[in-house]
């Protein structure tokens, strides 16, 4: 299996953080979910290089995510029943996996969007001062070293 990361700041070659959230809220339904979906979850954490958690989902919040860097993208498996959506236009990150049409590929497209999104935070973020080029002589000095 191939693992990759992907991209989000291209200036330093930083790599995205990608986290892969399990709803370990009831017990005996967290242990179904990794046994029968276990394999794509597998899967979809080595397209990305992700870490694959269980947390509660009363307890997860997506600011601290964000404000603590935990991850520049991720997403929540729950299991919600047969008859559920996949995921909502309100919460994209949330995926049902007990749909009757494949998560794993909106899983995919979810993470990729995110990165995406993070990507261009950054850019807008830092376009401004990446034109500025310091002159070799006070990247030196800057670092301790002299021109001799």
């Amino acid at each position: 299996m191939v693992q990759v990361q992907a991209l989000v700041d291209y200036e330093k070659f930083r790599c995205a953080n990608v986290a892969i959230f399990i709803d370990a809220t009831a017990a005996e339904r967290a242990r179904e979910l990794l046994a029968v979906h276990g394999e794509a979850i597998t899967r979809l954490a080595g397209h990305f290089a992700a870490r694959v958690l269980l947390v509660e989902e009363q307890r997860l919040r997506p600011e601290r995510i964000i404000e603590n860097d935990l991850a520049d993208a991720w997403i929540l498996l729950h299991s919600a029943g047969r008859n559920r959506a996949t995921a909502t236009r309100k919460n994209p990150q949330r995926i049902n996996v007990d749909t009757r049409s494949g998560w794993e590929e909106q899983a995919f497209k979810e993470i990729l969007r995110q990165i995406q999104e993070t990507t261009r935070i950054l850019e807008d973020v830092t376009s401004y001062y990446s034109r500025y080029y310091l002159p070799e002589k006070a990247v030196a000095a800057s670092l301790g070293r002299t021109t001799n």
